[in-house]
């Protein structure tokens, strides 16, 4: 023990009589309770002295549960109190490890190395090196039979007594299956003792052999980890070392984006933002070129070259009114990108855009929550945002540090970071929820581990903050219970995200009678708030986003706006959206009228596709902006092929059904290919798009949807009579979050063929039935331009109190927006 003792005599006393009882008698569900609320205080305590936690330590102790204990969660104790035990009695025992910290460019095969310095533990035969991966970043699979290929990963020692075999070990959690057990790879000591002071040297990407490397992930960052474990004695206990900040920068610039306010008055002086991006969103690496900023067409401003990925414009203005659609073009051309349309407006409410909802190293993800607020602030140019890591994965020190964070990055008039986190539990004890504070001051969090259900988390709250200060957020990934709401908390429901587009989950709050509001947000896990390319197989989308309405985006107007439901949802895109119901605004309960007047402006960030307005979960209205409903065909046509799939629960209280992969291959018959363009095929890593080298036209495609779509645009030329567009798919599985009643589907082979007679009012649809879902694949004859602003106005007629009303944009790249509801009459939940 240190001098200086990071325990408070009482506990220290408690530990002390811990330590002795697991010896003497291990853990069992009977004692399970009181030893792990001794060991979570511990724990707790000494993140705060600087010492490092096992990742999955916060997550496996939990002093309430919402169960009976099992002999799982005993177990858990007695492992981590030996865990503890050891650097707590012998700090020097784990050593050191030194890395080779980079940065190495996204995509790249590359090679470093990890060595471990022994400490005052010796390493004994049978004991060994766990070289483990982290689920999340997307490097190569580690192997180690062929010295020549890829990702081969060689050990060391500086010891010439001591030789290793590696093996395999089961791991779980964050480092292993995650949500199961998948073999680790493991070096054991075969021959000979690693003594103190002895080094080993972990290669990974060994090119001794004549391979290329370790493939990194696409995604850039402060701190990816890989982690490393020990085994001292062959026990299989391995103790976690502590993890390298290694960094991962972005590569060669592959395209631009222009982030500007959406919404100013004439002549409001305001920033723009021109962001140099990779493939993968990263900052491009350096040199950047040039770049000319246009606006409707007509050179507005110009950025020199340089070799900074981000240029900010200050001090713009419009002095006219009217919607600015902003583009970036280089110099030499070959890069173009565009940016959110602005729209100049004497009295339009502005809109504040943020991210409510993602997560950091902290958590299962990677990167520094440092890296995380600079993402938010820099890079996605946000107005607000939460990062909100998951409870379960956090330690007091970690959640000091967000706290410091909060106030750190905010910055008034420009950004504001609000606290929070996200109590995590599984949906049958009320399912994910993330929790804001207003301010960051005198706040803590109402945890998981002490608070294991939905009603105790509200009911915590309750007794520890005032109502008005405190938002919570439930999503539909691990599915927030819709069965119960508080009114006064719950307010917001988050209706979209990487993982999915859940419409359904909102519709099931208000079919429940709970009165919300919708908003989207990113649940990324890779310190990338608010604008990241999509990651981790077909099993993700584009993150989303939240729009508040509020003219005052100061700290106090973006949270009391939320509370108020002045927000709406977008699947990622800036949509500027405004609807009514006889001139009253989204997110509100109005005056019974038997005469409605519903009423709406849109303005895309590309052209529009269509507009659906639903009413007490029945659509009532749709138009469609796109599809070209008559007329022969012409010399050069372009169609869409749309794939969808729904997400809904088949069982109620279930979480969502898992993302549909679309794999195969399409040929066009009796017309030809000129070119073809992805819509929504956004990961790089999965998603495909390319001609058959055997047949020109033919393509080969690959994407995924999860309550979403995802198109493919086609020119075609001499399209002849009786031409066809012929599908077919390989086999797939629904991946996404475990469900309790229905298992992931497996998807066999199917085969579509659609006519380009059966184009009845410009599409036809062929449904793939599956359970008691019907998937579609869309053939549409679409116009060559379509209109970004549109406006659009019905009216409706009912006898009924308490009618809701909400409306769904979906654009020409597949981005959507959902309104709030608004109700007219009736009564609000209390």
């Amino acid at each position: 023990m240190a001098n200086q003792d990071y325990l408070t005599p009482e506990l220290r006393q408690q530990v002390e009589q811990l330590k002795q009882s697991i010896q003497q008698n291990p853990t069992t569900p009977r004692t399970y309770t009181p030893r792990a609320r001794i060991l979570w205080d511990w724990s707790n305590a000494y993140a705060l002295s600087g010492g490092f936690l096992p990742v999955n330590l916060t997550t496996a102790v939990r002093p309430v549960l919402p169960t009976v204990p099992s002999r799982r969660n005993a177990t858990a104790i007695d492992y981590y109190v030996k865990e503890l035990t050891l650097v707590d009695e012998e700090p020097d025992a784990l050593g050191e490890v030194v890395a080779d910290l980079g940065p190495f460019e996204a995509r790249t095969y590359v090679t470093f190395k990890q060595e471990f310095h022994v400490g005052s533990k010796p390493i004994e035969k049978g004991g060994g090196i766990l070289v483990a991966r982290h689920f999340m970043p997307g490097y190569g699979p580690y192997q180690v039979d062929d010295p020549s290929g890829d990702n081969y990963i060689s050990i060391s020692s500086s010891n010439p007594d001591v030789s290793f075999q590696n093996a395999g070990f089961p791991m779980s959690g964050m480092h292993g299956a995650f949500r199961g057990t998948a073999p680790a790879l493991i070096f054991r000591v075969e021959k000979g003792t690693l003594n103190p002071g002895d080094v080993v040297t972990v290669t990974y990407g060994d090119r001794s052999g004549g391979g290329r490397g370790l493939l990194m992930g696409s995604a850039s960052t402060d701190f990816l980890p890989v982690p490393l474990y020990v085994d001292f004695d062959g026990s299989d206990h391995c103790y976690a070392l502590p993890i390298q900040p290694i960094a991962v920068s972005g590569s060669e610039i592959a395209g631009v984006h222009v982030f500007a306010p959406s919404v100013v008055r004439p002549g409001e002086t305001f920033d723009i933002s021109v962001r140099a991006q990779d493939l993968f969103y990263n900052r491009a690496k350096g040199p950047i070129p040039g770049f000319k900023v246009y606006a409707n067409g007509k050179l507005w401003q110009t950025v020199s070259a340089s070799d900074q990925a981000i240029t900010v414009i200050a001090n713009q203005a419009f002095e006219k009114a009217g919607v600015y659609h902003v583009t970036a073009v280089s110099e030499d051309g070959s890069i173009e990108g565009a940016g959110n349309p602005i729209l100049v407006s004497e009295t339009a409410t502005k809109i504040a855009w943020g991210d409510t909802h993602g997560h950091s190293g902290f958590a299962e993800g990677i990167g520094t929550p440092d890296r995380f607020m600079e993402w938010a602030k820099e890079d996605a140019r946000l107005e607000f945002v939460t990062h909100s890591e998951h409870d379960i994965w956090m330690d007091d020190f970690e959640w000091n540090e967000l706290v410091a964070n909060v106030k750190d990055y905010s910055e008034p008039g420009r950004f504001v970071a609000y606290l929070g986190y996200e109590w995590t539990t599984q949906n049958r004890f009320g399912g994910h929820h993330n929790v804001l504070f207003r301010t960051p001051d005198n706040n803590f969090r109402i945890p998981n581990q002490i608070y294991p259900t939905l009603s105790s988390l509200y009911q915590g709250l309750r007794e520890n903050f005032s109502m008005k200060d405190v938002l919570v957020i439930p999503h539909a990934h691990q599915a927030g219970d819709y069965r119960q709401s508080d009114p006064e908390l719950q307010t917001l429901v988050e209706i979209m995200s990487k993982h999915g587009t859940f419409e359904w989950f909102g519709r099931m709050y208000l079919n429940h009678g709970h009165e919300v509001g919708f908003i989207a947000a990113s649940d990324d896990h890779l310190s990338q708030p608010g604008y990241t390319a999509p990651s981790g197989n077909y099993h993700s989308q584009r993150g989303g986003l939240a729009a508040v309405l509020t003219n005052d985006q100061s700290r106090d107007g973006i949270f009391d706006a939320m509370k108020s439901l002045q927000a709406y949802a977008t699947s990622g895109d800036k949509i500027i959206l405004d609807v009514s119901i006889n001139n009253q605004g989204m997110g509100q309960r109005i005056p019974f009228q038997k005469n409605r007047k519903i009423e709406g402006k849109v303005i895309g960030t590309v052209p529009i596709s269509s507009i659906t307005v639903v009413k007490n979960d029945e659509e009532i209205w749709h138009k469609d902006y796109l599809t070209v409903k008559s007329g022969n065909f012409v010399d050069e046509e372009e169609f869409y092929i749309t794939f969808s799939s729904e997400s809904f629960p088949m069982h109620p209280q279930d979480n969502p059904r898992g993302t549909r992969g679309w794999n195969g291959r399409l040929e066009i018959e009796g017309a030809d290919i000129l070119s073809f363009e992805g819509s929504d095929f956004l990961h790089p890593e999965v998603s495909n798009l390319e001609r058959d080298p055997d047949k020109m036209n033919a393509l080969l495609f690959a994407t995924g949807t999860r309550g979403d779509t995802s198109s493919i645009k086609l020119k075609l030329a001499n399209i002849q009579r009786g031409a066809q567009v012929k599908l077919s798919f390989n086999p797939a599985r629904e991946q996404g979050s475990p469900t309790r009643f229905r298992p992931a589907a497996r998807i066999g082979r199917a085969s579509v063929t659609l006519s380009f007679d059966d184009l009845k009012k410009g599409q036809a649809r062929k449904a793939i039935p599956l359970d008691v879902y019907r998937d579609r694949v869309t053939f549409r004859r679409v116009i060559n331009t379509g209109e970004k602003v549109v406006e659009f106005a019905l009216a409706d007629e009912s006898q009924m109190q308490g009618d809701y009303y909400y409306v769904r944009v979906v654009q020409a790249n597949d981005a959507m927006a959902w309104s709030s509801p608004i109700w007219v009459g009736g009564v609000a939940t209390r």
